[in-house]
């Protein structure tokens, strides 16, 4: 009896001793020694390495492929977009990634540069050529991977919405501004655009575009401030020219030499990038024709147009802080553009959109009411 306890103890014993040594066999054969990292640029290999890496597990090639066979981001890389881990050989690992790209940053004695959603991506002294700064805002100290510390919710989102309707609009600012009051000026090129307060910005950013077009790297202000995209004119300053009252009130266009009046055109919103155009081409947002009075679309395909846009609402953040874009209400229900519910955002008793940072929205205009 006793004999036969032995054998068996024996037996798990041999067994134990069998497996570890499969384990250890595994371990070293399957072990990362070459990381090839390819697609980053403002982040180093070894950096990117030594954040794939963290932990016991991670140094094994099989596990490393296995563990991000669906391009999960780990915690340790919190700046990358993308990530791919392919093996090429038991000690050997390709990696393919794509880094968060910064929209714009703050300098808080040395300068935040933060994404589409927020998030503060580095702070360095270094300055990254084609990315705006922001100035004016009311930010606190930034946190390298926290979400830029902006004082107001508000300001915040209008900040972020800037960035990508200039972005969408293939605009390279060299600074956006906010003076006391909450106006907002860019400044592209040699052309201070005033744009004013957040509202119609849409519009605001797709027509300064158009104009910029036309205006053959002209230097001087571009007033922008009560532009609705409806029969509205934008009259543009010199630099060497002081601004009269006469300036404002021109109807047609001239040329650069004098103050200019630009007649909006149907230059395309972020909500519906298919309208995208220049004024020299496109339709008024009322659909009345080009900035040289050429014919528009019929009003029946402008009105279509208008009722599609004023039922989307440009961007709301949703529970976790991020900016869900062209959102809408279906069934009482708030809903981004695939149709799936929007986490944090509802429909208050008025009938208003409210998003998780208690922004107001009208469904029916698509703008921000509070």
């Amino acid at each position: 009896m006793r004999r036969n306890k032995r054998k068996k103890r024996a037996i798990r014993l041999g067994g134990l001793v069998l497996l570890l040594v499969v384990l250890a066999g595994f371990t070293l054969l399957f072990r990362v020694r070459t990381v090839n990292v390819y697609g980053n640029s403002r982040h180093t290999a070894e950096e990117i390495s030594d954040g794939l890496l963290d932990g016991f597990l991670a140094k094994n090639t099989l596990y490393l492929q296995w563990k991000y066979r669906n391009g999960a981001i780990p915690d340790t890389l919190p700046f990358l977009d993308s990530i791919k881990v392919q093996m090429k050989s038991p000690f050997e690992v390709q990696v393919d990634v794509s880094e968060r790209e910064p929209v714009a940053y703050v300098n808080k004695g040395s300068n935040a540069y933060f994404d589409e959603n927020g998030l503060v991506l580095a702070i360095t002294d270094e300055v990254y050529d084609g990315v705006p700064v922001v100035t004016g805002a009311d930010v606190d100290t930034p946190v390298l991977y926290q979400k830029l510390p902006v004082t107001s919710s508000a300001q915040l989102r209008t900040i972020l919405s800037v960035t990508q309707l200039l972005k969408y609009q293939e605009l390279e600012a060299k600074e956006i501004r906010f003076d006391e009051s909450g106006d907002i000026t860019v400044y592209i090129g040699k052309v201070e655009a005033m744009l004013g307060q957040d509202e119609y910005m849409e519009e605001k950013i797709a027509n300064l575009r158009a104009i910029l077009k036309k205006m053959d790297n002209a230097s001087g202000t571009l007033h922008l401030e009560s532009f609705t995209g409806k029969n509205d004119t934008a009259t543009f300053r010199p630099s060497d020219e002081p601004e009269t009252e006469t300036e404002t009130e021109t109807d047609a266009a001239g040329d650069t030499g004098g103050a200019d009046a630009f007649a909006a055109g149907d230059t395309g919103t972020a909500s519906d990038p298919s309208t995208a155009g220049d004024a020299a081409g496109g339709d008024n947002a009322d659909g009345s024709g080009t900035a040289d009075g050429s014919a528009g679309d019929d009003a029946n395909d402008s009105q279509d147009q208008a009722e599609q846009s004023s039922a989307t609402i440009s961007m709301v953040f949703d529970s976790s802080g991020t900016l869900v874009y062209n959102v809408r209400v279906e069934n009482g229900t708030v809903v981004d553009a695939n149709g799936n519910p929007v986490s944090g955002c509802s429909v208050d008793s008025d009938g208003y959109v409210v998003d998780a940072y208690m922004n107001r929205f009208d469904p029916d205009t698509g703008e921000l009411v509070q």
